[in-house]
C-alpha cells in the first residue's frame, strides 16, 4: 500500500491489478494535530502513529507492506553526469561520486541512484539521477510506521511517485516512462506540480525523462494564513470556510494567495530554464490538496501563460460502488496522487 504522511494528514491507498487494469482494494485519509509534523519532520510520533492505526482499521488492507514519500529539505535529488559504467559498477563507487554534490557526511545519509541513459551531448558519458535523504528521517518514518504494525518495503520521493501516478491519467499525453530520444524543438516539455497544504513538489520532465526537480514549502496552508487576515478568523475558522465555502472567499485573500503561487512557480521554472532555456515548458500538470480549489488550472493558466491541467489518477481506476463513495474519492482523486504513485511500486518490473 501507499501511504503518504503530510503535515494535515495521512492518506492511504491500496491498489490490486487484474488483466483490466489497476483497481482500488483500500483507502483512509485521516487527519493529523497540527503540528504533529513540521516541515517533514515529525514532532509528535505518538500522534502519527495512532492516525496510522486508525487509517488501517478504517482502511482494512490486505496487506501489512508500504511505500512512503519523503520531500523537503531533508531530500537531495540531483542529475549527475558520470562515464559510461553498468549498474553493477557504478554501486560500487556511487558514494565517491556522491560526495562531491551531498553536502552531508555519506554516513549520515541514505543513498540511491537510477541510471537514465546516454548523456545527449557525449555519447561516453551517462546521466544518472542521484538520490540522498538523512538517515534519521527516513528512521523516524520507519518507527511509527512499526510501532504502527506496518513494514516499510519501499522508501520513495513524493516527486517520482506524483510521476508514476500521471502514468494513469488520460490528461497526461505524450511520453511519460522516459527514453533515450535526443531532446529537441517538438519534445514534450511538461512540468507536474503537486501543491499540499504546505509543500509544493515540482518535476519537469523531456520526453518523460526528469529533466528538474524541486521542492518548496509553499501551499493551501497560504490560502488559509491570507483567509485568516482578510476575515479575521481562527485557523480552524478559515480551513473551515476554505473547504466549505469557498465561494464566500473576499477576493484580495484569493489574490494574494495565487500572486504567492505564481511567484513561486516563476521562481521555480526559472530555475529551470538557466540550463534548459531551449526546452521551455508547454503544459502544467497540476495535483495535490490545492487542485481541488475551483478554477484553479484557469488562473495558474492566464497567469503564467502556460496550457495548465488537474490530475486525476482515480479516474483510470476501477472502484467497487458498494465499498467506496466513488463520486467522493473521484472529487478529492486529484490529492491522492502520492500515495497512487507509491501504491503503483508493487507492480514495478
Amino acid at each position: 500500500m501507499g501511504i503518504d504522511i503530510s503535515s494535515t494528514g495521512i492518506k492511504l491507498v491500496e491498489l490490486s491489478r487484474s488483466r483490466s487494469g489497476y483497481e482500488l482494494t483500500a483507502m483512509a485519509a485521516i487527519p493529523l494535530p497540527r503540528d504533529a509534523i513540521v516541515e517533514n519532520t515529525i514532532i509528535d510520533s505518538t500522534a502519527v502513529t495512532h492516525a496510522l492505526v486508525e487509517a488501517i482499521e478504517q482502511a482494512r488492507p490486505g496487506c501489512k507492506n508500504v511505500a512512503l514519500a519523503v520531500s523537503g529539505n531533508a531530500v537531495i535529488i540531483k542529475t549527475i553526469t558520470v562515464p559510461m559504467a553498468t549498474e553493477f559498477e557504478l554501486e560500487a563507487r556511487i558514494e565517491f561520486e556522491a560526495d562531491q554534490y551531498v553536502p552531508y557526511d555519506i554516513d549520515d545519509v541514505f543513498l540511491d541512484f537510477f541510471i537514465q541513459g546516454m548523456n545527449a551531448e557525449d555519447p561516453e558519458l551517462m546521466d544518472v539521477v542521484l538520490v540522498a535523504c538523512k538517515r534519521e528521517v527516513v528512521e523516524d518514518y520507519q518507527l511509527v510506521l512499526n510501532e504502527a504494525g506496518l513494514q516499510v518495503r519501499c522508501m520513495d520521493c513524493a516527486v517520482f511517485a506524483v510521476e508514476n501516478a500521471a502514468e494513469l491519467t488520460d490528461e497526461h499525453e505524450g511520453p511519460i516512462a522516459g527514453d533515450d530520444t535526443p531532446p529537441d524543438a517538438e519534445s514534450e516539455v511538461h512540468a507536474l506540480v503537486n501543491i499540499g497544504a504546505n509543500m509544493m513538489n515540482i518535476n519537469v520532465l523531456i520526453n518523460g525523462r526528469m529533466a528538474f526537480v524541486r521542492d518548496q514549502f509553499f501551499g493551501g496552508h497560504n490560502l488559509t494564513e491570507e483567509i485568516q487576515k482578510e476575515h479575521g478568523l481562527s485557523y480552524q475558522e478559515a480551513e473551515k470556510l476554505k473547504v466549505e465555502r469557498f465561494a464566500d472567499i473576499h477576493p484580495e485573500a484569493l489574490e494574494r494567495f495565487y500572486n504567492g503561487l505564481t511567484s513561486e512557480l516563476v521562481r521555480s521554472l526559472d530555475f529551470y530554464s538557466a540550463s534548459r532555456a531551449e526546452f521551455p515548458v508547454r503544459k502544467l500538470f497540476i495535483s495535490g490538496g490545492c487542485a481541488l480549489i475551483p478554477n484553479i488550472a484557469i488562473e495558474l493558466e492566464q497567469r503564467l501563460g502556460i496550457d495548465s491541467a488537474v490530475l486525476n489518477p482515480l479516474k483510470n481506476i476501477k472502484m467497487n460502488r458498494r465499498k467506496f463513495d466513488v463520486e467522493q474519492l473521484q472529487r478529492i482523486g486529484p490529492m491522492l496522487m502520492v500515495p497512487v504513485g507509491l501504491a503503483l511500486r508493487n507492480f514495478d518490473a
